[in-house]
Protein backbone atom coordinates (compact mmCIF):
# COMPACT_ATOMS: atom_id res chain seq x y z
CA UNK A 1 0.00 0.00 0.00
CA UNK A 2 1.21 3.51 -0.78
CA UNK A 3 0.07 6.97 0.28
CA UNK A 4 -2.85 7.02 -2.18
CA UNK A 5 -4.22 3.76 -0.75
CA UNK A 6 -3.99 5.04 2.80
CA UNK A 7 -5.76 8.27 1.79
CA UNK A 8 -8.66 6.22 0.38
CA UNK A 9 -8.86 4.19 3.61
CA UNK A 10 -8.70 7.38 5.69
CA UNK A 11 -11.48 9.02 3.65
CA UNK A 12 -13.70 5.97 4.13
CA UNK A 13 -13.09 5.93 7.88
CA UNK A 14 -13.78 9.67 8.09
CA UNK A 15 -17.18 9.29 6.42
CA UNK A 16 -18.19 6.44 8.75
CA UNK A 17 -16.89 8.35 11.77
CA UNK A 18 -18.88 11.45 10.86
CA UNK A 19 -22.10 9.47 10.36
CA UNK A 20 -21.67 7.65 13.65
CA UNK A 21 -20.98 10.82 15.63
CA UNK A 22 -23.84 12.61 13.89
CA UNK A 23 -26.33 10.75 16.07
CA UNK A 24 -24.62 11.51 19.40
CA UNK A 25 -27.11 14.16 20.50
CA UNK A 26 -30.18 12.20 19.43
CA UNK A 27 -28.96 9.02 21.16
CA UNK A 28 -28.47 10.79 24.48
CA UNK A 29 -31.90 12.44 24.64
CA UNK A 30 -33.92 9.44 25.87
CA UNK A 31 -31.60 7.82 28.36
CA UNK A 32 -30.85 4.13 28.01
CA UNK A 33 -33.78 3.62 25.63
CA UNK A 34 -32.37 6.20 23.24
CA UNK A 35 -28.76 5.04 23.59
CA UNK A 36 -29.23 1.26 23.38
CA UNK A 37 -32.63 0.99 21.64
CA UNK A 38 -32.45 3.91 19.21
CA UNK A 39 -35.57 5.52 20.64
CA UNK A 40 -37.49 2.60 19.04
CA UNK A 41 -37.63 4.45 15.71
CA UNK A 42 -35.38 2.46 13.33
CA UNK A 43 -36.97 1.65 9.92
CA UNK A 44 -36.93 -1.78 8.28
CA UNK A 45 -34.37 -0.96 5.58
CA UNK A 46 -31.85 0.30 8.16
CA UNK A 47 -32.42 -2.84 10.28
CA UNK A 48 -31.78 -5.07 7.27
CA UNK A 49 -28.64 -3.26 6.11
CA UNK A 50 -27.26 -2.94 9.64
CA UNK A 51 -27.76 -6.61 10.48
CA UNK A 52 -26.15 -7.68 7.21
CA UNK A 53 -23.19 -5.38 7.83
CA UNK A 54 -22.84 -6.78 11.35
CA UNK A 55 -22.54 -10.33 10.00
CA UNK A 56 -20.15 -9.33 7.21
CA UNK A 57 -17.05 -8.84 9.33
CA UNK A 58 -15.36 -11.94 8.01
CA UNK A 59 -15.50 -11.24 4.27
CA UNK A 60 -12.13 -12.94 4.05
CA UNK A 61 -13.67 -15.95 5.82
CA UNK A 62 -15.94 -16.64 2.83
CA UNK A 63 -12.92 -16.66 0.53
CA UNK A 64 -11.11 -18.98 2.96
CA UNK A 65 -14.05 -21.40 3.17
CA UNK A 66 -14.32 -21.76 -0.62
CA UNK A 67 -10.55 -22.15 -0.94
CA UNK A 68 -10.36 -24.91 1.70
CA UNK A 69 -13.66 -26.73 1.11
CA UNK A 70 -14.65 -25.71 -2.43
CA UNK A 71 -18.05 -24.30 -3.43
CA UNK A 72 -19.79 -26.83 -1.20
CA UNK A 73 -18.01 -25.27 1.81
CA UNK A 74 -20.66 -22.54 1.76
CA UNK A 75 -23.14 -25.07 3.06
CA UNK A 76 -21.28 -25.06 6.39
CA UNK A 77 -23.09 -21.80 7.06
CA UNK A 78 -25.83 -21.79 4.42
CA UNK A 79 -27.47 -24.92 5.86
CA UNK A 80 -28.33 -23.33 9.19
CA UNK A 81 -28.83 -19.80 7.84
CA UNK A 82 -31.56 -20.75 5.37
CA UNK A 83 -33.52 -22.00 8.39
CA UNK A 84 -32.86 -19.51 11.17
CA UNK A 85 -33.06 -16.32 9.15
CA UNK A 86 -36.71 -16.70 7.99
CA UNK A 87 -37.58 -18.26 11.35
CA UNK A 88 -36.35 -15.15 13.17
CA UNK A 89 -38.41 -12.90 10.91
CA UNK A 90 -41.62 -14.87 11.30
CA UNK A 91 -41.49 -15.84 14.98
CA UNK A 92 -38.92 -13.97 17.04
CA UNK A 93 -38.84 -10.47 15.56
CA UNK A 94 -42.40 -9.62 16.59
CA UNK A 95 -41.94 -11.00 20.11
CA UNK A 96 -38.75 -9.04 20.78
CA UNK A 97 -40.36 -5.81 19.60
CA UNK A 98 -43.59 -6.15 21.57
CA UNK A 99 -41.80 -6.79 24.88
CA UNK A 100 -40.42 -3.23 24.92
CA UNK A 101 -37.16 -4.18 26.58
CA UNK A 102 -33.61 -2.94 26.04
CA UNK A 103 -31.59 -6.16 26.31
CA UNK A 104 -32.33 -9.84 25.88
CA UNK A 105 -31.29 -10.38 29.50
CA UNK A 106 -34.21 -8.19 30.57
CA UNK A 107 -36.50 -10.92 29.26
CA UNK A 108 -35.49 -13.06 32.24
CA UNK A 109 -37.10 -10.60 34.65
CA UNK A 110 -40.33 -10.87 32.69
CA UNK A 111 -40.31 -14.63 32.22
CA UNK A 112 -39.33 -15.72 35.74
CA UNK A 113 -39.91 -14.44 39.25
CA UNK A 114 -38.15 -13.99 42.57
CA UNK A 115 -34.49 -13.67 43.51
CA UNK A 116 -33.38 -16.58 41.26
CA UNK A 117 -34.58 -14.53 38.25
CA UNK A 118 -32.51 -11.56 39.41
CA UNK A 119 -29.45 -13.80 39.67
CA UNK A 120 -30.12 -15.50 36.32
CA UNK A 121 -30.51 -12.14 34.59
CA UNK A 122 -27.17 -10.91 35.89
CA UNK A 123 -25.36 -14.16 35.04
CA UNK A 124 -26.82 -14.20 31.54
CA UNK A 125 -25.85 -10.55 31.03
CA UNK A 126 -22.32 -11.26 32.25
CA UNK A 127 -21.93 -14.29 29.95
CA UNK A 128 -23.23 -12.37 26.92
CA UNK A 129 -21.05 -9.34 27.60
CA UNK A 130 -17.79 -10.89 28.75
CA UNK A 131 -18.23 -14.26 27.07
CA UNK A 132 -19.92 -14.00 23.70
CA UNK A 133 -19.28 -10.33 22.88
CA UNK A 134 -15.62 -10.46 23.91
CA UNK A 135 -14.89 -13.76 22.16
CA UNK A 136 -16.54 -12.67 18.93
CA UNK A 137 -14.68 -9.34 19.01
CA UNK A 138 -11.44 -11.27 19.47
CA UNK A 139 -12.30 -13.55 16.55
CA UNK A 140 -13.27 -10.81 14.08
CA UNK A 141 -10.24 -8.71 15.03
CA UNK A 142 -7.85 -11.62 14.63
CA UNK A 143 -9.36 -12.55 11.29
CA UNK A 144 -9.36 -8.97 10.05
CA UNK A 145 -5.67 -8.57 10.95
CA UNK A 146 -4.79 -11.77 9.06
CA UNK A 147 -6.96 -10.84 6.09
CA UNK A 148 -5.15 -7.57 5.41
CA UNK A 149 -1.72 -8.78 6.60
CA UNK A 150 -0.36 -9.41 3.07
CA UNK A 151 -1.21 -5.80 2.19
CA UNK A 152 -0.72 -3.82 5.38
CA UNK A 153 2.28 -4.39 7.64
CA UNK A 154 0.14 -3.83 10.73
CA UNK A 155 0.30 -5.91 13.87
CA UNK A 156 -2.87 -6.91 15.68
CA UNK A 157 -2.13 -4.20 18.25
CA UNK A 158 -1.90 -1.58 15.52
CA UNK A 159 -5.16 -2.76 13.96
CA UNK A 160 -6.88 -2.41 17.33
CA UNK A 161 -5.31 0.99 17.99
CA UNK A 162 -6.11 2.55 14.60
CA UNK A 163 -9.35 1.02 13.31
CA UNK A 164 -10.61 -0.16 16.67
CA UNK A 165 -9.94 3.28 18.17
CA UNK A 166 -12.01 5.03 15.47
CA UNK A 167 -14.84 2.55 15.97
CA UNK A 168 -14.96 2.76 19.75
CA UNK A 169 -15.15 6.60 19.67
CA UNK A 170 -18.19 6.85 17.38
CA UNK A 171 -19.82 3.89 19.15
CA UNK A 172 -19.33 5.54 22.56
CA UNK A 173 -21.04 8.76 21.52
CA UNK A 174 -23.41 7.70 18.72
CA UNK A 175 -25.18 4.88 20.58
CA UNK A 176 -27.25 2.36 18.65
CA UNK A 177 -28.48 4.92 16.12
CA UNK A 178 -24.91 5.87 15.30
CA UNK A 179 -24.00 2.20 14.96
CA UNK A 180 -26.99 1.38 12.72
CA UNK A 181 -26.59 4.24 10.26
CA UNK A 182 -22.82 3.89 10.17
CA UNK A 183 -23.49 0.24 9.29
CA UNK A 184 -25.57 1.38 6.32
CA UNK A 185 -22.64 3.38 4.97
CA UNK A 186 -20.18 0.58 5.76
CA UNK A 187 -22.27 -2.00 3.92
CA UNK A 188 -22.24 0.20 0.83
CA UNK A 189 -18.45 0.55 1.01
CA UNK A 190 -17.99 -3.18 1.63
CA UNK A 191 -20.20 -4.44 -1.19
CA UNK A 192 -18.79 -1.88 -3.67
CA UNK A 193 -15.20 -2.77 -2.84
CA UNK A 194 -15.78 -6.53 -3.00
CA UNK A 195 -17.66 -6.30 -6.32
CA UNK A 196 -14.91 -4.20 -7.91
CA UNK A 197 -12.32 -6.63 -6.55
CA UNK A 198 -14.11 -9.63 -8.05
CA UNK A 199 -14.36 -8.05 -11.50
CA UNK A 200 -10.70 -7.00 -11.53
CA UNK A 201 -9.48 -10.35 -10.16
CA UNK A 202 -11.34 -12.22 -12.93
CA UNK A 203 -10.07 -9.85 -15.62
CA UNK A 204 -6.51 -10.48 -14.46
CA UNK A 205 -7.01 -14.21 -15.10
CA UNK A 206 -8.48 -13.57 -18.54
CA UNK A 207 -12.15 -14.44 -18.16
CA UNK A 208 -14.49 -16.32 -15.84
CA UNK A 209 -14.35 -19.27 -18.22
CA UNK A 210 -10.56 -19.36 -17.85
CA UNK A 211 -10.90 -19.38 -14.06
CA UNK A 212 -13.38 -22.29 -14.13
CA UNK A 213 -11.25 -24.25 -16.59
CA UNK A 214 -8.18 -23.93 -14.38
CA UNK A 215 -10.09 -24.99 -11.25
CA UNK A 216 -11.59 -27.92 -13.17
CA UNK A 217 -8.08 -29.00 -14.17
CA UNK A 218 -6.29 -28.73 -10.82
CA UNK A 219 -9.16 -29.40 -8.41
CA UNK A 220 -12.40 -30.54 -10.04
CA UNK A 221 -14.01 -31.45 -6.69
CA UNK A 222 -13.77 -27.76 -5.74
CA UNK A 223 -16.65 -27.01 -8.13
CA UNK A 224 -18.98 -29.53 -6.49
CA UNK A 225 -21.96 -27.40 -5.56
CA UNK A 226 -23.62 -29.39 -2.82
CA UNK A 227 -22.66 -32.00 -0.22
CA UNK A 228 -21.80 -34.74 0.33
CA UNK A 229 -18.08 -34.21 -0.15
CA UNK A 230 -14.94 -35.58 1.43
CA UNK A 231 -15.09 -32.92 4.15
CA UNK A 232 -18.86 -32.35 4.48
CA UNK A 233 -21.05 -35.43 4.82
CA UNK A 234 -24.81 -35.83 5.10
CA UNK A 235 -24.61 -36.20 8.89
CA UNK A 236 -22.92 -32.80 9.12
CA UNK A 237 -25.56 -31.26 6.86
CA UNK A 238 -28.37 -32.81 8.93
CA UNK A 239 -26.85 -31.55 12.17
CA UNK A 240 -26.41 -28.03 10.77
CA UNK A 241 -30.01 -28.03 9.51
CA UNK A 242 -31.23 -29.04 12.96
CA UNK A 243 -29.02 -26.36 14.47
CA UNK A 244 -30.67 -23.78 12.24
CA UNK A 245 -34.08 -24.40 13.84
CA UNK A 246 -32.69 -23.50 17.23
CA UNK A 247 -30.12 -20.90 16.13
CA UNK A 248 -32.94 -18.38 15.78
CA UNK A 249 -32.86 -17.80 19.50
CA UNK A 250 -29.12 -18.01 20.08
CA UNK A 251 -27.10 -15.19 21.68
CA UNK A 252 -25.15 -14.74 18.44
CA UNK A 253 -28.13 -14.71 16.06
CA UNK A 254 -31.79 -13.98 16.64
CA UNK A 255 -31.19 -13.28 20.31
CA UNK A 256 -28.04 -11.19 19.91
CA UNK A 257 -27.31 -8.01 18.00
CA UNK A 258 -30.16 -8.95 15.67
CA UNK A 259 -32.69 -8.85 18.51
CA UNK A 260 -31.32 -5.50 19.66
CA UNK A 261 -32.34 -4.00 16.32
CA UNK A 262 -35.80 -5.56 16.53
CA UNK A 263 -36.25 -3.90 19.92
CA UNK A 264 -35.32 -0.60 18.26
CA UNK A 265 -37.74 -1.02 15.33
CA UNK A 266 -40.64 1.39 14.78
CA UNK A 267 -43.12 -1.45 15.15
CA UNK A 268 -43.50 -5.19 14.60
CA UNK A 269 -43.85 -4.86 10.82
CA UNK A 270 -40.58 -2.97 10.59
CA UNK A 271 -38.87 -5.58 12.77
CA UNK A 272 -40.09 -8.47 10.60
CA UNK A 273 -39.51 -6.65 7.32
CA UNK A 274 -35.98 -5.71 8.39
CA UNK A 275 -35.11 -9.35 9.05
CA UNK A 276 -36.55 -10.53 5.73
CA UNK A 277 -34.48 -7.85 3.97
CA UNK A 278 -31.45 -9.01 5.97
CA UNK A 279 -32.06 -12.61 4.85
CA UNK A 280 -32.05 -11.62 1.17
CA UNK A 281 -28.91 -9.51 1.50
CA UNK A 282 -26.97 -11.97 3.66
CA UNK A 283 -27.79 -15.19 1.78
CA UNK A 284 -27.18 -13.98 -1.75
CA UNK A 285 -26.44 -10.34 -2.55
CA UNK A 286 -23.60 -10.02 -0.02
CA UNK A 287 -22.01 -13.37 -0.84
CA UNK A 288 -22.04 -13.23 -4.64
CA UNK A 289 -18.71 -11.38 -5.07
CA UNK A 290 -17.15 -13.18 -2.09
CA UNK A 291 -17.91 -16.67 -3.42
CA UNK A 292 -16.57 -15.58 -6.78
CA UNK A 293 -13.33 -14.45 -5.14
CA UNK A 294 -13.10 -17.83 -3.42
CA UNK A 295 -13.30 -19.58 -6.79
CA UNK A 296 -10.52 -17.36 -8.14
CA UNK A 297 -8.48 -18.21 -5.03
CA UNK A 298 -8.96 -21.94 -5.80
CA UNK A 299 -7.37 -21.33 -9.20
CA UNK A 300 -4.29 -19.67 -7.70
CA UNK A 301 -3.55 -20.99 -4.21
CA UNK A 302 -2.99 -24.18 -2.24
CA UNK A 303 -2.93 -24.76 1.51
CA UNK A 304 -1.72 -27.45 3.91
CA UNK A 305 -5.36 -28.52 4.30
CA UNK A 306 -5.53 -29.18 0.57
CA UNK A 307 -2.28 -31.12 0.66
CA UNK A 308 -3.92 -33.48 3.15
CA UNK A 309 -7.09 -33.74 1.04
CA UNK A 310 -5.95 -33.96 -2.58
CA UNK A 311 -2.14 -34.05 -2.53
CA UNK A 312 0.74 -31.76 -3.45
CA UNK A 313 0.15 -28.38 -5.00
CA UNK A 314 -0.04 -28.41 -8.82
CA UNK A 315 2.35 -26.35 -10.89
CA UNK A 316 1.51 -22.69 -11.02
CA UNK A 317 -0.23 -22.48 -7.66
CA UNK A 318 1.14 -20.66 -4.63
CA UNK A 319 1.32 -22.31 -1.21
CA UNK A 320 -0.27 -20.18 1.51
CA UNK A 321 1.11 -20.30 5.03
CA UNK A 322 -2.33 -19.52 6.43
CA UNK A 323 -5.67 -19.87 4.55
CA UNK A 324 -6.83 -16.71 6.33
CA UNK A 325 -4.34 -14.81 4.13
CA UNK A 326 -6.21 -15.82 0.95
CA UNK A 327 -8.03 -12.49 0.51
CA UNK A 328 -4.92 -10.36 0.89
CA UNK A 329 -2.76 -12.63 -1.27
CA UNK A 330 -5.45 -12.55 -3.95
CA UNK A 331 -5.23 -8.75 -4.01
CA UNK A 332 -1.47 -9.01 -4.53
CA UNK A 333 -1.83 -11.69 -7.21
CA UNK A 334 -4.34 -9.57 -9.15
CA UNK A 335 -1.75 -6.79 -9.68
CA UNK A 336 -4.25 -4.04 -8.95
CA UNK A 337 -3.34 -0.36 -9.30
CA UNK A 338 -2.88 1.77 -6.20
CA UNK A 339 -6.06 3.47 -5.16
CA UNK A 340 -8.03 0.32 -5.95
CA UNK A 341 -6.02 -1.49 -3.28
CA UNK A 342 -7.00 1.24 -0.85
CA UNK A 343 -10.66 0.79 -1.82
CA UNK A 344 -10.44 -2.95 -1.11
CA UNK A 345 -8.78 -2.43 2.25
CA UNK A 346 -11.44 0.18 3.01
CA UNK A 347 -14.08 -2.46 2.26
CA UNK A 348 -12.50 -4.83 4.77
CA UNK A 349 -12.14 -2.04 7.31
CA UNK A 350 -15.82 -1.16 6.88
CA UNK A 351 -16.89 -4.76 7.46
CA UNK A 352 -14.70 -5.00 10.56
CA UNK A 353 -15.85 -1.69 12.04
CA UNK A 354 -19.52 -2.55 11.43
CA UNK A 355 -19.29 -5.77 13.40
CA UNK A 356 -17.09 -4.30 16.12
CA UNK A 357 -19.40 -1.34 16.77
CA UNK A 358 -22.45 -3.63 16.99
CA UNK A 359 -20.72 -5.93 19.47
CA UNK A 360 -19.47 -3.07 21.63
CA UNK A 361 -22.91 -1.47 21.83
CA UNK A 362 -24.59 -4.82 22.43
CA UNK A 363 -22.14 -5.90 25.12
CA UNK A 364 -22.23 -2.52 26.85
CA UNK A 365 -26.02 -2.59 27.01
CA UNK A 366 -25.90 -5.56 29.38
CA UNK A 367 -23.64 -3.76 31.82
CA UNK A 368 -25.76 -0.62 32.06
CA UNK A 369 -29.22 -2.19 31.83
CA UNK A 370 -28.71 -5.47 33.69
CA UNK A 371 -25.55 -5.51 35.80
CA UNK A 372 -25.63 -2.06 37.38
CA UNK A 373 -28.09 -1.32 40.21
CA UNK A 374 -31.55 -0.36 38.96
CA UNK A 375 -31.40 3.19 40.32
CA UNK A 376 -27.82 3.98 39.41
CA UNK A 377 -27.66 7.72 38.87
CA UNK A 378 -29.66 10.00 36.64
CA UNK A 379 -30.27 9.43 32.95
CA UNK A 380 -27.31 11.64 31.96
CA UNK A 381 -25.00 9.74 34.34
CA UNK A 382 -26.09 6.40 32.88
CA UNK A 383 -25.27 7.63 29.38
CA UNK A 384 -21.72 8.42 30.47
CA UNK A 385 -21.48 5.07 32.23
CA UNK A 386 -22.62 3.49 28.95
CA UNK A 387 -19.81 5.24 27.08
CA UNK A 388 -17.17 4.27 29.63
CA UNK A 389 -18.46 0.69 29.57
CA UNK A 390 -18.07 0.58 25.78
CA UNK A 391 -14.46 1.74 26.11
CA UNK A 392 -13.67 -0.73 28.91
CA UNK A 393 -15.19 -3.62 26.96
CA UNK A 394 -13.03 -2.75 23.97
CA UNK A 395 -9.86 -2.72 26.09
CA UNK A 396 -10.70 -6.09 27.65
CA UNK A 397 -11.55 -7.64 24.27
CA UNK A 398 -8.28 -6.31 22.83
CA UNK A 399 -6.32 -8.13 25.51
CA UNK A 400 -8.18 -11.38 24.78
CA UNK A 401 -7.47 -10.95 21.07
CA UNK A 402 -3.74 -10.60 21.59
CA UNK A 403 -3.46 -13.47 24.04
CA UNK A 404 -5.71 -16.19 22.66
CA UNK A 405 -6.79 -15.91 19.02
CA UNK A 406 -4.58 -17.70 16.48
CA UNK A 407 -6.07 -20.56 14.39
CA UNK A 408 -8.81 -18.86 12.35
CA UNK A 409 -10.35 -22.03 10.90
CA UNK A 410 -10.85 -23.48 14.37
CA UNK A 411 -12.24 -20.23 15.71
CA UNK A 412 -14.56 -19.80 12.74
CA UNK A 413 -16.17 -23.18 13.38
CA UNK A 414 -16.21 -22.62 17.15
CA UNK A 415 -17.86 -19.20 16.99
CA UNK A 416 -20.44 -20.25 14.40
CA UNK A 417 -21.28 -23.66 15.79
CA UNK A 418 -19.86 -25.10 18.97
CA UNK A 419 -19.94 -21.99 21.18
CA UNK A 420 -23.67 -21.43 20.86
CA UNK A 421 -25.12 -24.88 20.39
CA UNK A 422 -25.48 -25.65 24.12
CA UNK A 423 -27.76 -22.63 24.50
CA UNK A 424 -29.82 -23.25 21.37
CA UNK A 425 -32.79 -25.03 23.00
CA UNK A 426 -32.99 -22.31 25.67
CA UNK A 427 -35.02 -19.75 23.73
CA UNK A 428 -37.44 -22.39 22.50
CA UNK A 429 -38.15 -23.52 26.03
CA UNK A 430 -38.46 -19.94 27.31
CA UNK A 431 -41.03 -18.89 24.75
CA UNK A 432 -42.90 -22.05 23.84
CA UNK A 433 -43.19 -24.12 27.04
CA UNK A 434 -44.86 -22.65 30.09
CA UNK A 435 -43.34 -25.26 32.41
CA UNK A 436 -39.74 -24.20 31.74
CA UNK A 437 -38.32 -22.41 34.79
CA UNK A 438 -35.45 -20.24 35.95
CA UNK A 439 -33.39 -23.21 37.14
CA UNK A 440 -33.25 -24.63 33.61
CA UNK A 441 -32.20 -21.16 32.45
CA UNK A 442 -29.39 -21.02 35.00
CA UNK A 443 -28.14 -24.49 34.09
CA UNK A 444 -27.88 -23.59 30.40
CA UNK A 445 -26.21 -20.23 30.98
CA UNK A 446 -23.67 -21.47 33.53
CA UNK A 447 -22.69 -24.70 31.77
CA UNK A 448 -22.97 -23.71 28.09
CA UNK A 449 -19.74 -21.82 27.39
CA UNK A 450 -17.33 -23.92 29.51
CA UNK A 451 -18.72 -27.19 28.12
CA UNK A 452 -18.40 -25.84 24.56
CA UNK A 453 -14.75 -24.96 25.16
CA UNK A 454 -14.17 -28.35 26.79
CA UNK A 455 -15.66 -30.33 23.91
CA UNK A 456 -14.23 -28.23 21.07
CA UNK A 457 -10.71 -27.47 22.29
CA UNK A 458 -9.80 -29.58 25.34
CA UNK A 459 -11.29 -32.85 24.00
CA UNK A 460 -10.33 -31.72 20.48
CA UNK A 461 -13.64 -32.46 18.75
CA UNK A 462 -12.62 -29.88 16.13
CA UNK A 463 -10.36 -32.57 14.61
CA UNK A 464 -13.30 -35.00 14.25
CA UNK A 465 -16.23 -34.87 11.84
CA UNK A 466 -18.14 -31.68 12.66
CA UNK A 467 -21.43 -33.45 13.38
CA UNK A 468 -19.92 -35.34 16.32
CA UNK A 469 -19.04 -32.26 18.41
CA UNK A 470 -22.28 -30.51 17.53
CA UNK A 471 -24.35 -33.60 18.26
CA UNK A 472 -22.69 -34.15 21.63
CA UNK A 473 -23.28 -30.57 22.78
CA UNK A 474 -26.84 -30.56 21.47
CA UNK A 475 -27.69 -33.79 23.29
CA UNK A 476 -26.11 -32.57 26.53
CA UNK A 477 -28.10 -29.35 26.31
CA UNK A 478 -31.47 -31.04 25.92
CA UNK A 479 -30.71 -33.49 28.70
CA UNK A 480 -29.61 -30.81 31.17
CA UNK A 481 -32.53 -28.46 30.46
CA UNK A 482 -35.20 -31.17 30.69
CA UNK A 483 -33.83 -32.84 33.80
CA UNK A 484 -33.26 -29.61 35.73
CA UNK A 485 -36.68 -28.21 34.77
CA UNK A 486 -38.69 -31.32 35.63
CA UNK A 487 -37.00 -31.76 39.00
CA UNK A 488 -37.57 -28.16 40.11
CA UNK A 489 -40.86 -26.30 40.74
CA UNK A 490 -42.58 -24.27 37.99
CA UNK A 491 -42.82 -20.49 37.97
CA UNK A 492 -45.79 -18.85 39.67
CA UNK A 493 -48.91 -18.36 37.56
CA UNK A 494 -48.90 -14.62 38.27
CA UNK A 495 -45.48 -14.24 36.61
CA UNK A 496 -46.39 -16.51 33.71
CA UNK A 497 -49.66 -14.68 33.05
CA UNK A 498 -47.92 -11.29 32.99
CA UNK A 499 -45.33 -12.62 30.53
CA UNK A 500 -47.95 -14.22 28.30
CA UNK A 501 -50.06 -11.05 28.21
CA UNK A 502 -47.07 -9.02 27.11
CA UNK A 503 -45.40 -11.41 24.66
CA UNK A 504 -48.21 -13.68 23.42
CA UNK A 505 -45.87 -16.51 22.43
CA UNK A 506 -47.12 -19.51 20.45
CA UNK A 507 -46.66 -23.07 21.65
CA UNK A 508 -47.55 -24.96 24.82
CA UNK A 509 -49.22 -22.27 26.92
CA UNK A 510 -52.75 -23.67 27.24
CA UNK A 511 -52.90 -23.71 31.08
CA UNK A 512 -51.83 -20.06 31.18
CA UNK A 513 -53.70 -18.91 28.09
CA UNK A 514 -56.99 -20.08 29.60
CA UNK A 515 -56.54 -17.66 32.53
CA UNK A 516 -55.46 -14.60 30.51
CA UNK A 517 -58.47 -12.91 28.84
CA UNK A 518 -57.02 -10.92 25.96
CA UNK A 519 -58.73 -9.17 23.05
CA UNK A 520 -58.36 -10.74 19.63
CA UNK A 521 -55.47 -8.98 17.88
CA UNK A 522 -55.41 -11.29 14.89
CA UNK A 523 -52.42 -13.27 16.11
CA UNK A 524 -51.34 -16.02 13.67
CA UNK A 525 -51.77 -19.54 14.95
CA UNK A 526 -48.79 -21.81 15.63
CA UNK A 527 -49.77 -23.82 12.53
CA UNK A 528 -49.76 -20.73 10.31
CA UNK A 529 -46.40 -19.61 11.70
CA UNK A 530 -44.95 -23.07 11.00
CA UNK A 531 -46.30 -22.95 7.44
CA UNK A 532 -44.78 -19.48 6.97
CA UNK A 533 -41.44 -20.73 8.30
CA UNK A 534 -41.44 -23.62 5.81
CA UNK A 535 -42.30 -21.19 3.02
CA UNK A 536 -39.39 -18.96 4.08
CA UNK A 537 -37.01 -21.93 4.12
CA UNK A 538 -38.07 -22.87 0.57
CA UNK A 539 -37.42 -19.30 -0.61
CA UNK A 540 -34.03 -19.13 1.13
CA UNK A 541 -33.01 -22.58 -0.12
CA UNK A 542 -33.82 -21.69 -3.73
CA UNK A 543 -31.99 -18.38 -3.31
CA UNK A 544 -28.71 -20.06 -2.32
CA UNK A 545 -29.12 -22.72 -5.02
CA UNK A 546 -29.42 -19.93 -7.57
CA UNK A 547 -26.39 -18.17 -6.09
CA UNK A 548 -24.22 -21.27 -6.43
CA UNK A 549 -25.56 -22.05 -9.90
CA UNK A 550 -24.40 -18.66 -11.20
CA UNK A 551 -20.74 -19.52 -10.65
CA UNK A 552 -20.73 -22.89 -12.41
CA UNK A 553 -23.09 -21.75 -15.19
CA UNK A 554 -25.76 -24.27 -14.29
CA UNK A 555 -28.49 -22.44 -16.20
CA UNK A 556 -31.07 -25.21 -15.75
CA UNK A 557 -30.84 -25.06 -11.97
CA UNK A 558 -30.88 -21.26 -12.12
CA UNK A 559 -34.01 -21.25 -14.30
CA UNK A 560 -35.83 -23.47 -11.80
CA UNK A 561 -34.56 -21.92 -8.55
CA UNK A 562 -35.26 -18.25 -9.30
CA UNK A 563 -38.99 -18.55 -10.16
CA UNK A 564 -39.62 -20.82 -7.17
CA UNK A 565 -37.75 -18.40 -4.92
CA UNK A 566 -39.72 -15.41 -6.20
CA UNK A 567 -43.11 -17.11 -5.83
CA UNK A 568 -42.31 -18.32 -2.30
CA UNK A 569 -40.86 -14.95 -1.25
CA UNK A 570 -43.79 -12.88 -2.56
CA UNK A 571 -46.32 -15.26 -1.01
CA UNK A 572 -44.48 -15.18 2.31
CA UNK A 573 -44.16 -11.40 2.32
CA UNK A 574 -47.90 -10.98 1.70
CA UNK A 575 -48.77 -13.37 4.55
CA UNK A 576 -46.32 -11.75 6.97
CA UNK A 577 -47.54 -8.23 6.27
CA UNK A 578 -51.16 -9.32 6.74
CA UNK A 579 -50.41 -10.95 10.09
CA UNK A 580 -48.32 -8.05 11.43
CA UNK A 581 -50.52 -5.04 10.83
CA UNK A 582 -49.82 -2.28 13.32
CA UNK A 583 -51.28 -3.34 16.62
CA UNK A 584 -51.30 -1.55 19.99
CA UNK A 585 -48.36 -2.54 22.13
CA UNK A 586 -48.94 -3.56 25.71
CA UNK A 587 -46.99 -1.25 27.99
CA UNK A 588 -45.59 -3.05 30.99
CA UNK A 589 -42.72 -1.63 33.00
CA UNK A 590 -39.93 -3.77 34.34
CA UNK A 591 -40.20 -3.45 38.11
CA UNK A 592 -36.71 -4.79 38.65
CA UNK A 593 -34.96 -2.35 36.33
CA UNK A 594 -37.04 0.46 34.85
CA UNK A 595 -35.36 2.05 31.88
CA UNK A 596 -34.46 5.69 32.37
Amino acid sequence: MNLLDWLVVAASCAVVFAVGLGFARRSSQKGATGYFAGGRDVPWWAIGLSNTATYSSGTGAFVMLVLVYGLSGNWLWWTSWIVWMPLVAIVWARMWRRMQIVTTAELISLRYGGSPAVMARKIYAFVCCFGFAVLIIAYITGFFAKTIAPLCPLTTWQVLLIFGGITVIYTMFGGLLGVVYADVVQFGIMITGCTVFFVLAVMHQGSWGDVLQRVQTIRPTGLTQTPPTEAIGWLTVAMLFLQGWFFAGSPTAGEGMTAQRFMAARDERHAMGGQLFNAFLALSFRTLPLIGLGVVAMALFWTSDLVKEVGAAPAGTAMLKDPAHAWGELVNASKLPHGFIGLLVAAEVAAFMGALSALLNWGGSFVVNDLLPARFGAARDRIWVSRLTTLSLFIFASAVTILFVDNMVSWFLFINSAMVIFLLPLSWFRFFWWRFNVWGELAAVILGLPLSILVWFVLDFQSRPIWQGLGLLFGLSFAVLFIVTLFTPPESKAVLKQFYARCRPPGFWKPIQAEVPLPDRGEPTAGRMLADCLLGIVAAFCLVLATNAVFVRDWTRLAIAIPVCLVAAVWLLRRVLESSKNKPTVSVSDPQNPVS
